[in-house]
């Protein structure tokens, strides 16, 4: 590839350049379309395609649209469908579906080269389409310039096909050379093993490709791109199940057609698995872009892959990545830019949504994130994308106009190259002036954007017009003898600048602007000996004058002189600030907010200023003097001394110390928490004392209502409280508050009991969980013990009350019930309301579920039964009779609450007296 050098005198925006016209127009997608015309991208809507996928496009050497495919049905110019231009054998579905190449020396004779990777549905005759590539040839021309279809659908090959198709110029400049991927023996329809590369010549197709067979098969699905240059092959290669995924990379000898493996990449970070799907080069050729989803297809986005080698630094940058989005194509335009499809997963199974926008990379021939990678570049207003955009040519897109930016006055250099050698270059300037050199250079006489136009003439006679908008940028309009004045607080004439305040004095508009200084304009020309500390610059001499470099965004540079000078201005003084410890909303931490608005306004009517003095504050002297660390309104700080500055139309008004004192707080020595006893009464008082620093109290129970206002507070009940203490100093009374609680202490927890009945001697064992000793009752009269157990012996059948004090009476006191089961030896029913009656003791609902006791004669008869709780029991009757004294027998089955059947036997006796 030759290339041409040039230097020219300008700026140039980077809007890239313009290659053949053939590339000026695209359809895809739902009826989508662009028009790449002379440096601007305008969205077209009358297109009437919509296609899932894979499409191509073509143009006149012009940029009048001829005719675009979806592979299955070809619309021309006007958008209507060619005679005998359906029912195509292309494979919509297929990201590469169909390839439009002219054929060399003719403007009139176009073949569509399709994909196609399944068998088609059968019509009604059962006729379809088998895998393969197919060929249609079409003549666009003066007799038919709707087009003509004069071949169609020929089987080019007969073999398992993927979606890959991809062309590029031959190094002759005039021979086009067409690769795809197939398996000819049809072993594997997923994965490929044959490169074939055909050749188109003047003569029209050579029916005999130059086949590569692979020594590792790549799989079917996945794109393929020819580098502009001609010189790479780049396949991105992704199987069905997610095994295999590379993109495999070839150089290509464009003289010979042979391809030769270069290396592969795997497009996998670090435990993660990408499969890559649509791929692109840069213009330049020296970046590869491409497009990824991950295994669960919950993502995916666009990776660059530097080509460069560049050992230090990871070839791959992740530009962009988004959930939901489908992995479909990227297309270089003859703009030098990089299109990105949007399309989503729908909610359904198997459902896609087109996206209303295209992504862009704006310049791909940078490396990394300067490629600026931009999302939702191209509003498509009625059309939309969905997962393929047109297959060209890809060396269509190498020619171009290389350049750099620059400022007005500066010399800048160019380069032109293409497919093939340059013969000569005819170049206009956008100016009115033009140039034959291959070097030319050029002075703009002005700012502004213009368009350059460079007409190439190929060494095969071809000649391709490129364009390229380029801007001179002006330099910055800086305004001379500005004076920046300084207060100066002790008369010396020496004082602190900050050089950069001079900025909107020397500029208009300092927005994008930076500013470098220089204490004489030779250095400042020279772009030397600058200063080292602008920010806080101690005059020389008083006044004293400097330089500046003023430089745009775009590096133009524009200098001028300015003036700094020490003024001593006197204020006067300024009352002392003070403010309470708390006003910052923090207790005890020494900090006060000060309210620097009100101070303002104090100065201004102590001093008689306007409103055209302006007022701030700063933390140090040389803050004040170099107007940095500007403090806010509302300031928080300990005590401290800042310094108030004055600037009014002349210069510096005055400044002047400030003390900020910080009151100390109020001492509060509270705890959060106190205890007193159940009957605060029976023990000596606790005493809160509210501390004798304070001035004054407020003491306030959980409503806010002041219970007391003096120093000190006896507790005499359980609460929330609040005490909120007061002092007086330097004419502020400043507060501090304190909550706390007033509790109970915690009463004992029956930890265990343990009821023993197999014995005469019924006892009651009892653990408690405290932390005093205790003392334990069972009539809450007679209290023993000492410690956190006791045992209770001969404890009458029934339910028993356990009665539980601490031995200093502060704890509340506990109780609970327990059941002593037992029954009387004998019982005499002689109705003095004594002894009347027989049961077994110590059951009740509370502790049982059921109880059945049946009672019996010394013959075994059933004399009574009981099954209800809360009965008297047996009267000694038997159906209305009294019997006799003697011996009786019973048996018990009780059931406690949690399903355990207690089971007793024995005897007693009836007694009649």
């Amino acid at each position: 590839m030759k290339k041409s050098t040039l230097l020219l005198l300008l700026l140039i925006i980077n809007y890239n350049l313009f290659s053949q016209n053939e590339t000026n127009n695209w359809y895809f997608g739902n009826k989508a379309g662009l028009d790449f015309d002379q440096g601007d991208v305008r969205v077209l809507e009358d297109g009437v395609m919509d296609t899932p996928a894979g499409c191509t496009t073509i143009s006149d050497k012009n940029g009048n649209l001829l005719f675009y495919t979806n592979g299955e049905t070809i619309w021309n110019k006007n958008h209507t469908v060619v005679d005998d231009g359906s029912g195509l054998t292309g494979q919509t579905t297929n990201m590469q579906s169909s390839l439009i190449i002219p054929k060399p020396g003719s403007d009139s004779i176009f073949y569509i080269f399709r994909t196609r990777s399944e068998n088609s549905t059968p019509d009604n005759l059962g006729n379809f389409f088998a895998p393969g590539i197919y060929l249609t040839e079409i003549e666009v021309s003066n007799n038919f310039p709707l087009g003509k279809i004069i071949r169609k659908n020929a089987y080019l090959i007969h073999s398992a096909s993927s979606e890959k198709l991809s062309a590029v110029h031959h190094k002759d400049g005039k021979s086009i050379w067409l690769a795809t991927l197939t398996n000819p023996d049809e072993s594997d329809e997923e994965a490929m093993n044959n490169l074939a590369i055909y050749k188109i010549d003047e003569t029209g197709l050579v029916w005999i490709p130059i086949r590569t067979v692979l020594d590792n098969p790549i799989p079917a699905l996945g794109t393929m791109k020819f580098s502009p240059n001609g010189k790479k092959l780049a396949i991105a290669g992704k199987s069905s199940n997610n095994y295999t995924r590379y993109i495999y990379l070839y150089d290509f000898d464009n003289a010979t057609g042979q391809l030769t493996e270069n290396y592969k990449i795997s497009p996998d970070p670090f435990g993660a698995k990408f499969l890559p799907n649509g791929i692109e080069f840069s213009q330049n050729s020296k970046m590869l872009y491409y497009m990824y989803t991950n295994s669960s297809k919950s993502i995916s986005g666009v990776i660059q892959y530097d080509l460069t080698p560049n050992l230090s630094t990871d070839p791959k940058t992740y530009l962009y990545y988004e959930e939901g989005l489908i992995d479909g194509s990227l297309q270089l335009a003859n703009n030098g830019k990089i299109y990105v499809t949007l399309s989503y997963y729908g909610d359904e199974e198997g459902e896609t949504i087109s996206g209303d926008y295209l992504d862009v990379i704006e310049e791909p021939n940078k490396a990394g994130f300067q490629s600026n990678y931009r999302h939702h570049a191209i509003n498509l207003n009625s059309g939309a994308s969905n997962l393929g955009l047109p297959t060209f040519i890809q060396s269509y897109f190498a020619s171009r106009i290389i350049t750099e930016n620059k400022c007005i006055g500066e010399l800048i250099s160019f380069e032109a190259e293409s497919f093939t050698d340059i013969q000569s270059i005819s170049w206009n300037f956008g100016d009115g002036n033009t140039s034959i050199q291959l070097n030319p250079s050029h002075l703009y006489g002005a700012s502004g954007t213009y368009t350059v136009k460079a007409e190439l003439t190929l060494h095969t006679g071809e000649i391709i017009t490129v364009y390229k908008k380029v801007t001179v940028y002006p330099l910055p309009d800086v305004i001379p003898n500005e004076r920046l004045v300084q207060c100066d607080t002790d008369n010396n004439g020496v004082d602190y600048f900050d050089l950069f305040d001079i900025g909107p004095k020397v500029v208009i508009d300092v927005i994008d602007k930076s500013f470098v200084f220089y204490r004489n304009r030779t250095d400042a020309e020279n772009d030397q000996n600058s200063i080292a500390n602008p920010e806080a610059f101690e005059n020389e001499s008083n006044p004293q004058e400097l330089f500046v470099r003023v430089i745009s965004k775009e590096g133009c540079a524009s200098i001028t002189n300015f003036f700094i000078e020490s003024k001593f201005v006197s204020l006067g003084n300024i009352d002392e600030m003070f403010t309470c410890d708390s006003s910052d909303q923090t207790n005890g931490d020494s900090k006060g907010a000060f309210d620097l608005r009100t101070k303002r306004a104090q100065i201004k009517q102590n001093f008689g200023l306007d409103n055209t003095n302006r007022i701030r504050f700063y933390p140090t002297l040389i803050d004040a003097q170099t107007t940095n660390n500007l403090l806010p309104d509302n300031f928080i700080s300990p005590s401290t001394t800042i310094y108030v500055r004055v600037d009014n139309e002349l210069g510096c008004g005055g400044m002047e110390p400030i003390k900020l004192t910080v009151n100390k707080a109020p001492i509060i020595n509270l705890s959060d928490s106190y205890t007193i006893c159940d009957i605060p009464s029976q023990h000596p008082p606790i005493i809160l004392d509210g501390n004798s620093f304070n001035h004054r109290y407020e003491w306030k129970d959980e409503t806010g209502n002041i219970i007391s206002t003096n120093r000190e507070y006896t507790l005499n009940t359980i609460g929330s409280f609040s005490l909120t203490a007061y002092r007086t100093e330097n004419g502020i009374e400043c507060s501090s508050d304190k909550e706390f609680t007033v509790i109970n202490p915690d009463s004992a927890v029956f930890q265990e009991i343990i009821v023993d009945t197999e014995t005469e001697n019924n006892t009651i064992f009892v653990r408690l969980l405290g932390n005093s000793n205790y003392q334990f009752s069972l009539d809450n009269i007679t209290f023993l013990g000492n410690g956190l157990e006791h045992t209770f012996n001969y404890v009458n059948p029934g339910v028993r009350t356990v009665y539980v004090r601490d031995i200093n009476n502060c704890e509340p006191p506990v109780q609970t019930n327990v059941s002593v089961i037992g029954y009387q030896k004998f019982f005499t029913p002689n109705g003095d309301g004594n002894n009347d009656y027989w049961n077994i003791k110590g059951i009740d609902s509370t502790f049982f579920k059921s109880v059945e006791i049946i009672i019996f004669d010394r013959f075994g008869n059933i004399v009574h039964t009981i099954t209800e709780f809360g009965t008297q029991g047996w009267d000694g009757t038997y159906n209305g009779k009294l019997l006799s004294s003697n011996g009786y027998w019973f048996k018990a089955e009780i059931t406690d609450l949690e399903d355990n059947v207690i089971k007793e036997s024995g005897n007693f006796s009836l007694v009649r007296k």
